[in-house]
């Protein structure tokens, strides 16, 4: 049994000629080109999906070996996986071959290998080299090159994987960050066995909300809340921006910037007591900044689906609809997106952040006091700088909504790292009339992105879709007024005794 500790980037194939010139630089121990041919295996029922392991066969010019993976650590793009590798005879794996104790508790080995079938096949061509580094630590490097295939269905392989074989992980990071500035190179968290299952209908990957599941209350610490926020906020994150890349659907890409901000908020959060941890946190702003037009593009969206009746109501609708939908188009560009995700200074980001992951906090110090405490003082202070802003003022108006968004929402995104630690009534009888509030201006946002549209047309339409549009903005700032109003009479639940 090996562990592998691995770094994984989707690139484009230009980028196999800038890889070589980069590695020339260094000591090339070994170098070779081969075809691999894998077969991915599972049972009818899908047990190995469901102990979370991956069974495959791979076959060579010179070798056939089979092989299980079993559950691993995936943190920050850098995946850990126990696999066992044992020569195959045959084209289907012998299940008994492989170590008793890798097994779960009650598996019929019998059975499993009776219900074996083959899923989906990955044919390519794969270059490796093994170089070593100035302190003599050494790396596999391999470009793989090719298709997987599942019935009719395919999908090209183009990736490149660092593997570690001697030395330290940074040793890792220190050539991913090189041949992350080569341009064209994305941080990968899907594997070829993910994506084939995929191709083959057995895995739908979803858009979901962010959510975040901590430790018990009572065995947990700081560095426990830290170390879990970033990591799920890191997987959601790239579990999203794959999703965008392969369907395009904006409700991936708000997700990316929720994981994005709330990684941020949780970073400034704690550099009072880790001011030793090496990230630039102007990368985020500056990361935050480029998809800043996607709260928009998203507003527009469920305006054409949610907001159908209020715009049929407006003249000429049909015509405005289309120039809406030409508006989210301006908003988010694929082209525009898919260049920043294949960014050099995007992929330095990521990496900087698997990084800082792959230590958890062995490498800095952190302060030992008590997490209620904590999550008190900074509660506390970000919601005075709420109630010091204009939303405590008598009367607000649409635009003194739109002002304190931002604020609201940080206050909101530091409660999240912490909920658990709070009565569940308590907790959401204050969070809740604040997250309709922060609704109501996301509606109030749509509201001013129509008035835009409505300054485009002649007089006399512009006219007539703003009595409409002015009419539907009093009714939801009513609203908005009074909830805002009683929901400031409320005792913040981290008061609570």
């Amino acid at each position: 049994m090996s562990t592998e500790v691995e770094i994984k980037f989707v690139v484009k194939p230009q980028v196999k000629s800038q890889l070589e010139v980069l590695l020339a630089d260094y000591v090339i121990i070994e170098q070779a080109i081969k075809p691999l041919s894998n077969t991915y295996f599972d049972t009818t029922t899908s047990q190995f999906r469901q102990f979370d392991f991956g069974l495959r066969t791979r076959k060579s010019l010179d070798f056939a070996e089979q092989t299980i993976k079993t559950a691993g650590i995936v943190r920050g793009g850098l995946h850990q996986r126990p696999e066992y590798n044992l020569p195959l005879q045959g084209d289907v794996p012998t299940l008994a071959d492989f170590p008793a104790e890798i097994w779960p508790s009650g598996a019929d080995i019998g059975q499993l290998q009776a219900d074996l079938v083959d899923l989906f096949t990955t044919d390519f061509e794969r270059t490796m080299w093994l170089i070593q580094l100035p302190n003599k630590a050494e790396i596999e490097v391999v470009f793989d090159q090719g298709m997987a295939r599942s019935g009719e269905q395919s999908y090209p392989i183009c990736e490149i994987e660092l593997e570690l074989v001697r030395g330290e992980v940074d040793d890792l990071f220190t050539l991913a960050q090189q041949i992350s500035q080569l341009g064209n190179v994305r941080l990968g968290n899907v594997s070829k066995a993910k994506r084939g299952y995929q191709l083959a209908g057995l895995y739908t990957p979803k858009i979901k909300p962010l959510t975040l599941l901590m430790p018990a209350v009572d065995s947990e610490s700081l560095a426990d809340i830290f170390v879990n926020t970033l990591t799920q906020s890191y997987a959601h994150w790239q579990h999203h921006e794959q999703q965008y890349l392969e369907t395009q659907d904006i409700s991936a890409l708000v997700e990316v910037v929720a994981a994005v901000a709330l990684i941020q908020q949780t970073l400034q959060s704690y550099i009072d007591i880790l001011p030793e941890i090496n990230f630039k946190h102007t990368e985020l702003d500056w990361l935050l900044q480029q998809l800043s037009a996607v709260g928009s593009a998203s507003q527009l969206q469920q305006v054409m689906i949610n907001n159908s009746q209020l715009i049929a109501k407006f003249p000429e609708h049909k015509r405005i609809t289309k120039e809406l939908q030409a508006l989210q188009n301006r908003f988010v560009d694929f082209t525009a997106i898919d260049g920043l995700f294949n960014s050099p200074r995007y992929a330095g980001i990521m990496l900087s952040l698997s990084q800082l992951l792959s230590h958890g906090l062995s490498g800095v110090k952190l302060d030992t006091a008590n997490v209620l405490a904590f999550a008190n003082i900074h509660l506390q202070k970000s919601w005075q700088s709420v109630l010091d802003s204009v939303l405590s003022a008598p009367v607000l108006s649409a635009d003194d909504y739109l002002a304190v968004q931002a604020k609201l929402k940080q206050n909101l995104l530091i409660g999240l790292c912490f909920s658990h630690h709070y009565a569940a009534d308590c907790r959401d009888k204050f969070r809740l009339p604040w997250l309709d509030i922060l609704q109501g201006i996301d509606d109030l946002a749509v509201l001013q992105i129509l008035m835009g549209v409505a300054t485009q047309q002649s007089e006399a339409i512009a006219t007539q879709i703003n009595k409409i549009l002015i009419r539907k903005q009093r009714s939801l700032l009513d609203a908005l007024e009074q909830t805002r109003l009683q929901a400031l009479t409320m005792r913040p639940y981290w008061t609570e005794e």
